[in-house]
């Protein structure tokens, strides 16, 4: 995606939750308008994120130091897996407190936007910290708060610095065969075809919560003017019903005035 895709992007995923729609919409149709039809259709297609993928993001806006060096962190276990396993476990030990700090922090942030953390909740985001973390590419979309999707936790060949589909190198205590590799690859594609799905399923279901919320305020507002209206009329009836007796009492009192003679 272009740098200004991005920026759209990450702006959007800096607004409250719940004014996600409407900010998405209001980018779109202002950049149609200004005939970056593209650049429109991208924003289009962005779902209303997960409450969890919001929490996430929001720590690159809350947090951007210690989301860095939580991203350091885990790129360093990664390079000192096979050469250091020292150094590696020391990263992993670090980068395992880094990663408790973060999930905590993203809780808070959920509970302040009037969101439930919940035990699910608090796992789909240490999950998507890590995925994200390992991958060069989506740690950079973390670091800037734009993750579009929620991630799986990576798996084992991933944290050892080696492509999943690969034969794995042996490690200190034991060996992996390229079954095992076949067997986790497998393992995470059916792990992220359920984020995914279950994102989906999330998305929604809250935009048909919006909308019923949606459709539950314009029905208010319209029993609100009804009966407003009512209230002109009944108002409307009165005023009209003191005219009338105005004007019969103007009549009698004309009638009772002794005409003058000369």
């Amino acid at each position: 995606m272009s740098a200004d895709v991005n920026r759209h992007i990450e702006e959007l995923f800096a607004v409250p939750l719940k004014e996600f729609t409407s900010a998405r919409n209001g980018k779109a149709a202002a950049l149609t308008a200004s005939g970056h039809g593209e650049e429109a259709q991208v924003l289009r297609r962005l779902g209303r994120p997960p409450v969890s993928l919001w929490a996430v993001n929001q720590l690159a806006r809350l947090v951007p130091e210690q989301v860095n060096e939580f991203v350091d962190l885990v790129q360093q276990a990664r390079s000192n897996q096979l050469r250091d396993p020292r150094a590696a476990a020391e990263a992993m030990q670090a980068q395992r407190a880094k990663l408790s700090a973060l999930t905590k922090r993203a809780a808070e942030a959920m509970t302040k936007a009037a969101y439930r953390a919940s035990s699910e909740a608090l796992g789909r985001i240490s999950n998507t910290l890590l995925g994200a973390a390992v991958d060069r590419r989506l740690a950079e979309d973390l670091r800037r708060g734009r993750l579009t999707a929620e991630l799986p936790a990576p798996g084992f060949e991933v944290l050892a610095g080696v492509r999943a589909g690969t034969a794995l190198r042996a490690l200190p205590g034991g060996r992996a065969s390229r079954r095992v590799t076949d067997e986790r690859r497998e393992s995470d594609e059916a792990a992220t075809r359920q984020a995914r799905e279950r994102a989906e399923r999330e998305r929604l279901a809250q935009e048909a919560e919006t909308a019923r919320r949606e459709a539950t305020a314009r029905a208010e507002a319209a029993e609100q003017v009804g009966q407003e209206v009512q209230d002109l009329k009944r108002q409307l009836a009165e005023a009209q019903r003191r005219f009338l007796a105005a004007r019969r009492e103007a009549a009698a009192a004309a009638k009772r005035v002794p005409r003058s003679t000369s």
